[in-house]
């Protein structure tokens, strides 16, 4: 015990030394500090039972080497020496494990570089496969748009033909019949009144926000729905919402107007629409 405390060891650590090695020598717990010097419970008590096990233990080696010389005790100078070499390893030991530790936190920092350039680049993928996604939504939106566009632009070229077909016959009729017609009957009957003509076609001309005019024919029991429809496809003074009217009488077609056909609301065989944004 003297030795240790003369070479600069705490008691408890000594005491705790001698005991674990079982008194064997300042030798032997010189060793035991070395090896236990960081140890982070190397200050804790002993556990209860622990030094009498190890007591224990010296005292049956040292029977089995009673008879031996006994060990002699170290000199001033040797104690120094002795020091001076456990502190060398000391400092050896903790030189070792602060490499380690530099080493060990070196290679914890390359995980976490690598961890997070891989989270960075799963993201990246994430966010292009995202922007690719939204690239072609909006292309199919786009094709959509466009198909539904040129349906609707045939529908309405097919309506115009059908128009202008039904109209060509409708008026050819008239002609075939005043020209089969029997001679006048006899002056003495009484005339009759002629029966009011009915028109199947409209011709409709359309006044633009920007000045131009769109002029088309429709079937005289299509909707004003129709029209609309015309203008939105063909219209040259840009998009957005907008209303039909009449000048003279002047009158704004209202939503339940858009559904009634033309002739109820007064626009055959002819009339001029005027296009205007809403107020």
């Amino acid at each position: 015990m003297d030795t240790l405390l003369e070479m600069g060891f705490p008691k408890n650590r000594a005491e705790k030394a001698l005991a674990l090695t079982g008194n064997k020598g300042a030798e032997a717990a010189m060793e035991w500090l070395l090896q236990h010097s960081e140890d982070p419970d190397i200050d804790d008590p002993l556990p209860e039972g622990a030094a009498e096990a190890a007591a224990g233990e010296g005292a049956a080696e040292a029977a089995a080497g009673e008879g031996q010389q006994p060990q002699r005790v170290l000199s001033e100078e040797e104690k120094a020496a002795k020091a001076k070499e456990l502190e060398e390893k000391i400092k050896q030991r903790r030189k070792e494990r602060e490499e380690k530790e530099k080493k060990e936190a070196i290679e914890k920092e390359k995980r976490r570089m690598e961890s997070g350039k891989q989270i960075v680049d799963a993201k990246r993928r994430m966010e292009e496969l995202e922007m690719k996604k939204i690239a072609e939504e909006r292309r199919r939106e786009k094709m959509e748009d466009r198909l539904a566009r040129e349906r609707v632009k045939k529908q309405i070229e097919a309506d115009k033909l059908a128009r202008r077909q039904k109209f060509n016959m409708d008026g050819a009729a008239p002609a075939a019949s005043a020209a089969a017609a029997p001679a006048a009957a006899p002056a003495t009957q009484p005339a009759e009144a002629a029966p009011k003509k009915e028109y199947t076609m409209t011709r409709l001309q359309i006044r633009l926000t920007d000045g131009a005019a769109l002029t088309s024919q429709f079937a005289a029991k299509e909707a004003l729905a129709a029209v609309r429809l015309y203008v939105e496809m063909n219209r040259t003074d840009g998009q957005g919402a907008f209303t039909l009217g009449t000048a003279f009488p002047r009158r704004v077609f209202t939503a339940e107007d858009y559904e009634r056909p033309l002739d109820s609301l007064g626009l055959v065989p002819s009339a001029v629409l005027i296009v205007s944004k809403p107020t």
